[in-house]
């Protein structure tokens, strides 16, 4: 793509240059495997952001303990 691109201050790419251009694709076992560990990723990215969560409930918790706010 760097060799394909013109040569100015901020480099251009047509999407012509992009249509004919060959692309590599996996075997359809490597993208089936790919596609799990994606899917592993998103379920780790999930868990922590509930992991996140409960940590944020927790330290708004242990601030109410901190400093509780007198009502009036």
């Amino acid at each position: 793509m760097e060799q394909r691109t013109a040569q100015t201050t901020v480099k251009h790419l047509s999407h012509t240059t992009v249509e004919k251009t060959k692309w590599p694709i996996p075997i359809f076992h490597e993208q089936q495997k790919i596609a799990h560990c994606l899917s592993s990723l998103d379920e780790v990215i999930g868990l922590e952001s509930h992991k996140l969560d409960a940590l944020k409930n927790l330290k708004k918790g242990l601030m109410q303990q901190l400093f509780p706010q007198e009502v009036a």
